[in-house]
């Protein structure tokens, strides 16, 4: 159990520095090893990215293509020219993929499977131009659909892409941010999956067709926890607050930016999000200009205060910022957070180097929900980079660092394992989208140690491993693993062993109950929930009630007719007998709380 929070804790420590505290912090039950070290693979591996002129920088993918269960690599270029490289566990070698010739600046690269055929699609932006769609008809033979999948054909200064279902419909949806300028349409771009590869604009129809400036991200997220993906919308210049489209329950979205505290005006360049806390909701980052400084904003229930606000403490760098990665480099069970700095032009490659010679990265180490500089002079020398994202490229179970940096070489910081433990885990969706975007992942040892949320497009031009990584510190097992599907299937894994990678098939799990061990055998011990344990005789919080229908929903004295499809009176003979098992019990007073104020239809 978590006695006392590690912010709180920061807090009374910091107004009491002689006091000593005695307390459980959550999962620290069996210790953690100290911080790893890094090793700078960058030239050795071989990764040509060649980005050496442009416009505030080019994007990345560390997602995998070619399914063999191994992230891969995927540069964009200035230039246009597009570089992939597969990856083999070791390192990368580079692959020909036969792409039109499209010699424009790329800027975006996002790997998704857009037709749940299981195999992973491509959808590239491009500033200038109009943006480009693949679709892969296995083994990476790609066909350009761009004239015919719906998207706009048109010039445009578009940046970040961003997949997610918001209709939860099984079809991954698409938003492009564009950076509109002069007389440029004045809008960003949401698309809604069809199917069969083809594509809607419903921008303006769902409410998000406002004037807009300067965008350079859209993220797809669920601040509040209601099972509809809001939009969390990046803006540029001071003039212009960023904005929240939180989706309604007829479909549209509505800008409640102001109302979530989340209007910053600051010169935004992206957002990311992590569990730092482990509270069990998703917090926020937002990375802007060297005045400003950067945000770190705590969820709280949907709404947002700065964690320098809450804490006294700050994650601010004084740069100009561009991509945030948060990932547990150490396998704590904490969340790190990695920041690129860079330039805005960098055509004059390398003399730009040393026209800023004092603007390096910031890693940021999370000590159980507060925030240590690093200063081992990782980042000492100087490198601009842009994008970035991680991944466990060599399999060792440490998640490495990867930043499309100015130079000719990718910049790749491969994390030194130490004596922590990890799990990860990969989604494939039936009911729902094939790639499990929109999914929650929480683990449990005793009490909750880690939450996820899968994405497909985060960050500043980034997207990272589909592989959702879990430091666990030095546990020795896992109580369970808990995944919250969109389509509302929940899927639960129990007494997991540490250090293995899981491929998780959605809803393979259902009908599994949770096994007993010696005296005691945890599960729901709610009679009423869908996943009620007969057998259990010690709750374990598990109880899940997405099945719930109007069968629970009558009034007291009534009971549902499945046949009927209505509430009807309870035979006189016995009207407290609720559920109609024959007797009066504790299970009929828990159907008549349950339907407390509740109507039936007449």
């Amino acid at each position: 159990m978590r006695l006392i929070s590690s912010i709180l804790l920061r807090k009374i420590k910091r107004m009491f520095p002689g006091l000593m505290l005695c307390g459980a912090l959550m999962g620290t039950s069996e210790g953690l090893s100290g911080q790893t070290s890094f090793l700078d693979m960058s030239n050795q591996l071989g990764i040509l990215s060649d980005q050496t002129g442009g416009y505030l920088g080019a994007g990345m993918s560390v997602a995998d293509f070619n399914d063999d269960g191994i992230d891969d690599l995927s540069l964009a270029h200035h230039g246009g020219e597009l570089k992939f490289y597969l990856g083999t566990g070791e390192g990368f070698d580079e692959y020909l993929l036969n792409l039109s010739d499209y010699p424009f600046e790329a800027k975006s690269v996002v790997w998704v499977d857009i037709d749940n055929d299981g195999d992973q699609d491509l959808f590239i932006t491009y500033r200038l131009q109009p943006n480009r769609m693949y679709l892969n008809h296995g083994d990476l033979i790609m066909e350009d659909i761009t004239e015919t999948c719906g998207i706009l054909i048109a010039d445009r200064r578009s940046y970040g892409a961003s997949f997610g279902d918001y209709d939860n419909d099984g079809l991954l949806d698409l938003f492009v941010a564009n950076y509109v300028s002069g007389s440029d349409e004045p809008f960003n771009e949401l698309y809604h999956n069809l199917g069969n590869a083809q594509f809607e604009e419903v921008t303006f129809d769902l409410g998000m067709g406002q004037p807009l400036q300067q965008n350079f991200q859209g993220h797809w997220v669920d601040f509040n926890q209601d099972g509809l993906l809001d939009l969390h919308l990046i803006r540029d210049r001071l003039c212009f607050d960023n904005y929240y489209y939180e989706q309604q329950l007829d479909g549209t979205f509505e800008n409640t930016a102001h109302d979530r505290g989340l209007d910053l005006m600051v010169n935004a360049m992206c957002t990311s999000t992590a569990d730092f806390d482990r509270d069990n909701d998703q917090d926020l980052y937002v990375a802007a200009g060297m005045f400003e400084g950067n945000f770190l904003m705590v969820n709280d229930g949907g709404d947002f205060e700065a964690y320098e606000a809450v804490t006294g403490d700050s994650v601010e760098v004084h740069l100009t910022s561009w991509a945030s990665t948060w990932f547990d480099a150490d396998n704590d069970g904490w969340e790190d957070l990695h920041v690129c700095t860079g330039s805005t032009v960098y055509t004059n490659y390398p003399s730009i180097l040393s026209q800023y010679p004092n603007v390096p990265d910031q890693l940021f180490w999370n000590d159980q929900g507060a925030f240590d500089e690093d200063d081992s002079g990782l980042f000492d020398a100087n490198v601009l980079s842009f994008s970035s994202a991680s991944s466990d490229y060599n399999l060792d179970g440490f998640p490495d660092l990867f930043s499309n940096a100015v130079g000719e070489y990718m910049q790749v910081l491969k994390a030194e394992p130490n004596a922590n433990r990890w799990l990860k885990v990969h989604l494939q969706g039936t009911v729902s989208n094939r790639d499990g975007v929109g999914a929650r992942l929480r683990i449990y040892r005793d009490s909750l140690i880690g939450t996820r949320m899968t994405h497909c497009g985060e960050n500043f031009l980034s997207q990272s491993s589909r592989w959702e990584h879990f430091g666990i510190g030095l546990s020795t097992a896992l109580d369970s693993l808990i995944i919250e599907w969109p389509s509302g299937i929940v899927d639960r894994y129990y007494d997991l062993e540490p250090n293995q990678s899981m491929m998780v098939l959605e809803g393979e799990t259902l009908g599994v109950s949770p096994p007993c061990s010696g005296d005691t055998c945890p599960g729901c011990m709610y009679a009423l929930a869908c996943n009620f344990d007969a057998n259990a005789t010690e709750d374990n919080g598990s109880c899940d009630f997405d099945c719930w229908t109007d069968a629970v929903a009558c009034g007291a004295g009534t009971i549902w007719d499945e046949a009927l499809q209505q509430c009807f009176v309870v035979p006189s003979d016995c009207p407290t007998d609720l559920n109609e098992d024959g007797v009066t019990s504790v299970l009929d007073l828990l159907v008549f709380l349950i339907a407390f104020n509740n109507q039936c239809e007449e």
